[in-house]
């Protein structure tokens, strides 16, 4: 059983030599194998197991923090958010809008030498790295350990554009690596000249800007490919810190930084020493092109942003860079800038207001004043309320000439020392309005005084042929009051709605402008409120045609109109002119007691020079998204008026609103708009329709004339001093004269001018349209026509004209006018007989005479034969006998 081992130890134990050597033998080989193991293969194995470990740990890292980063090809689909640009006619933009001001622009448009710039400044080996650059990396740390702080940052431009693009920018070990990743992702997914295009678009530079193309508006007022090569330095310079760099007080910094960035340019071969030099010794010019929002035409920028805001959306706005034409005329609109503070400043002198004054307190309410809490925190921007409490007089020391200091108290007793213009006498306890510029602490507050009218006023023009709304102003102080007055406010406008009640009257055929009717007194049974109404109206004159009523705006023969024609066909035809507020049925309709906004009013009545047609008000013209893709076209070819009108005929039955089938012409459709009578924030500033028909041509034109008349011998005669006799409208003054108007037009303009208070009080004692509206209206018109020639209105077919004088009952009549200074006191009317020809030279001056109808005094003698259809003067304009002066009577349009 054991003889097997036996013999084996045996023969060993035989031969005891052959053993030891074999023992000695097999220990070296083993021990030869161990040393080997230890010195190579143990190492390698660890470094293999560290090499596949590191491995797994790297693919499972890479795993890990690649879970949910953004696709490269999300980057290839890349639109970055774009302001929207606000344009005028002449192109000046207006308004700007977005949650980022950033321009687009194609890297071919940027130059090369700023794209060098931005390369010295941010990542000089970016050619050269793949995304990430480890000597970059490298370079900082060396140089953030000698600094003993970590500023340097290392990261390349497409890391950048990760940062600023794809990721956070919060300062975590996961977001470096999770950048490294995606950084290099991008730059195997896109070339490097996308990898620029996207950030010379993205990058902040300080001011609000994003971008190369902003910053170069923003900072040198030209476009990124306009910018020289010291420019395009100064810009890579604010990357490093776009928020200090870019205040005025860190320019100097800005421009070492700029030399620095030159420099680096130099070293690295993007410029030669010369261009070097030229751009280091190169003067930087700052100006700004782009306006800041609500600057150069704030109520109309505001009115067309709400329309695009409330059709298009926040996002395409905000971030969709649109391109939105206006139809602003910026000169138009400095004319009625100045027009409507020139006219409400003299609102003020007339009541000795100086400009801001709240009010002034007695004893006893300027000790209530202080005891008033004062506001929780003064914020800059703020209007506060503060009193005078001392007068310093003259001081040296003021920062302005022409000042005066004041002591003046806010509310919890604050005192501040201010300065005013000198100009303007205040006096202790005069409680003036404030705006907060800094407010450190309550210790240090700086004021700025609000000068602005304490009554307001608003301006609408529109361009009659095109319905181009050209200027519009709706307060006196945007950034004090945004709320737009000439589209927003709803107001009764008094006697300036009367003409709709006269054109709905001519309609019917049953009237002319010579029809008599009595002005003498008129009780209405209001039913369920149980009492009659009467207008006020200041006496009566008996029967009058009613031309003569509506230039001396007689109330009684307005709501006879109405009895007799009907509340229905005068809110109609109100409506289908393009009054859009409700319409209350009631017999002070007449009156103008149904509120209505200037915007509405205005466009109304160039339906009237217009010849009958209703031709859409509009604010935009054409808005573009950032490709030059039209989303709204609202031009229009300007309407010939003199076709339309030649073109229309006699319609046989004035009575009807709209031509017959047969006249319907493609161009000028003919149809019944559909009336909304709904209240309204933002108009309809979008085209909807063509022009359309809503008063005959034979009505429009008998209109003109008789609000002619309203400007030569009736309410606004002050208009005579301007000298043109193509001006037509109408005044209008409310109950207790809490709002003036007037809205009127030549064949060219419709201009409309309220004036009131925003409370609804009293514009105080005498504060007609007239007085209070009119002069605005004027000083506006004067200026706009000033090189526009007179242009006559063209004559409808149909149109007759006879010998007219007025009887004495008419010629007291205009006694009672509105206008006051240009018309001749009570009991200096000539005293002629019936039938005495004689002209109106004692209501005006001899200057302003000249340019009258110079009408006289009798009934209507002879008929002429009609004129030609469309018959337009264009020899000699004023040949129409609608514009006579010749003769003592004159022949005017029945």
């Amino acid at each position: 059983m054991y003889t097997g081992k036996i013999d084996s130890v045996r023969k060993n134990a035989l031969n005891p030599n052959k053993k030891l050597a074999g023992s000695i033998i097999g220990w070296a080989s083993e021990t030869a194998k161990a040393i080997l193991w230890l010195v190579v293969g143990i190492p390698i194995l660890v470094a293999c197991g560290i090499l596949f470990g590191t491995a797994g740990i790297l693919a499972g890292s890479v795993s890990y923090f690649s879970v949910d980063l953004p696709q490269v090809p999300d980057l290839l689909k890349y639109r970055p958010k774009a302001a929207s640009l606000f344009y005028a006619e002449d192109g000046t933009v207006i308004g700007m809008f977005c949650k980022e001001k950033r321009f687009p622009i194609k890297i071919e448009e940027i130059p090369v030498h700023v794209i060098y710039a931005f390369i010295a400044a941010e990542d000089v080996r970016f050619f050269l790295h793949h995304g990430v650059d480890a000597f970059g990396i490298f370079r900082a740390f060396l140089k953030n350990a000698q600094a003993g702080d970590f500023n340097q940052g290392g990261s390349t431009i497409t890391q950048q554009v990760t940062r600023n693009l794809l990721l956070s920018r919060e300062k975590k070990v996961s977001r470096k690596i999770r950048e490294a990743l995606l950084a290099f992702r991008i730059e195997k997914g896109l070339r490097k000249e996308q990898i620029l295009d996207i950030y010379l678009n993205e990058i902040y530079l300080g001011k609000g800007a994003y971008g190369v193309e902003a910053a170069a508006r923003t900072y040198f007022g030209k476009r990124a490919s306009e910018l020289t090569l010291g420019e395009g330095a100064f810009l890579a310079a604010l990357v490093s810190n776009p928020s200090r760099l870019s205040k005025a007080s860190e320019l100097t910094t800005a421009r070492s930084r700029r030399d620095a960035v030159l420099d680096r340019m130099a070293r690295h071969g993007f410029i030669d020493s010369r261009n070097y030099r030229m751009a280091v010794a190169e003067k930087l010019v700052f100006r700004e092109s782009l306006p800041n929002t609500y600057e150069i035409a704030p109520y109309f920028a505001e009115t067309v942003r709400q329309y695009v805001l409330q059709k298009y959306g926040e996002e395409k706005l905000y971030t969709e860079g649109l391109h939105v034409w206006t139809t602003c005329d910026l000169k138009l609109q400095e004319y009625a800038s100045g027009a409507l503070m020139r006219g409400l400043r003299a609102w003020e002198s007339r009541h000795k207001r100086s400009p801001g004054l709240v009010k002034q307190l007695s004893s006893s309410e300027s000790a209530a004043f202080f005891k008033k809490k004062s506001p929780a925190a003064l914020k800059k921007g703020d209007f506060i309320h503060a009193m005078i409490t001392k007068v310093h007089g003259q001081t040296k020391n003021a920062k302005l000439p022409g000042t005066q200091e004041y002591t003046v108290a806010l509310a919890g007793n604050i005192q501040v020392r201010t300065q005013l213009p000198s100009e303007y006498r205040y006096q202790v306890r005069d409680v003036l309005e404030f705006q907060i510029v800094n407010a450190r602490s309550k210790d240090r507050i700086e004021l700025k005084h609000i000068d602005a009218p304490a009554v307001q006023g608003a301006l609408v023009c529109m361009e009659n042929n095109t319905g181009y709304v050209r200027a519009l102003i709706g307060g006196t102080d945007f950034e004090r009051s945004p709320f737009n007055r000439a589209v927003q406010a709803q107001r009764q406008p008094g006697s300036a709605f009367k003409p709709f009640v006269y054109a709905a009257a001519l309609e019917t055929g049953r009237y002319s402008p010579y029809s008599y009717v009595d002005d003498g007194p008129v009780s209405v049974w209001l039913g369920d409120s149980s009492e009659w109404w009467s207008p006020a109206g200041g006496g009566f004159y008996g029967s009058m045609i009613l031309r003569t009523a509506l230039a001396a705006s007689r109330n009684a023969v307005a709501v006879k109109l109405l009895l007799d024609v009907g509340y229905e066909p005068v809110t109609e035809l109100a409506g289908k002119m393009g009054i859009g507020t409700p319409l209350v049925k009631s017999p002070s309709l007449a009156l103008g007691a149904s509120e209505v906004t200037l915007f509405d009013l205005t466009g109304a009545y160039s339906v009237f020079p217009n010849g009958g047609l209703k031709i859409q008000p509009v604010l935009v013209k054409k808005i573009t998204d950032r490709y030059g893709n039209v989303l709204e076209d609202n031009t229009l070819d300007p309407v010939d008026i003199s076709r339309v009108v030649a073109d229309y005929g006699i319609s046989g039955s004035s009575a009807q609103l709209h031509a017959p089938e047969a006249k319907k012409a493609a161009l000028y459709r003919i149809s019944r708009d559909e009336i909304r009578f709904t209240k309204r924030y933002v108009p309809a500033i979008q085209r909807r329709a063509d022009p359309i028909r809503v008063l005959s041509p034979q009505t429009s034109y008998l209109m003109v004339s008789m609000m002619h008349e309203t400007c030569t011998r009736g309410t606004a005669s002050a208009v005579t001093k301007l000298k043109r006799k193509d001006l037509c409208g109408k005044t209008g003054t409310t109950d207790g004269a809490a709002d003036a108007w007037f809205v009127g037009f030549n064949s060219k303009y419709s201009t409309g001018v309220w004036v009131g208070m925003d409370t609804k009080v009293s514009l105080g004692s005498n504060e007609y349209g007239a007085r209070a509206a009119l002069p605005i209206w004027m000083d506006f018109m004067k200026n706009t026509l000033s090189q526009e020639p007179q242009s006559p209105y063209p004559v409808p077919e149909g149109i007759v004209f006879r010998e007219r004088f007025y009887s004495k009952h008419e010629i007291a009549a205009v006694d009672l006018l509105e206008a006051g200074p240009d018309l001749a006191r009570k009991g200096e009317e000539p005293q002629l007989e019936e039938n005495e020809h004689a002209a109106l030279a004692s209501y005006g001056t001899e200057e302003a005479d000249r340019f009258s109808f110079n009408p006289g005094f009798s009934v209507p003698m002879a008929m002429e034969k009609p004129p030609a259809s469309g018959r337009s003067f264009a020899e000699d304009p004023f040949s129409d006998p609608f514009f006579s002066n010749q003769s003592k009577s004159v022949k005017e349009p029945y």
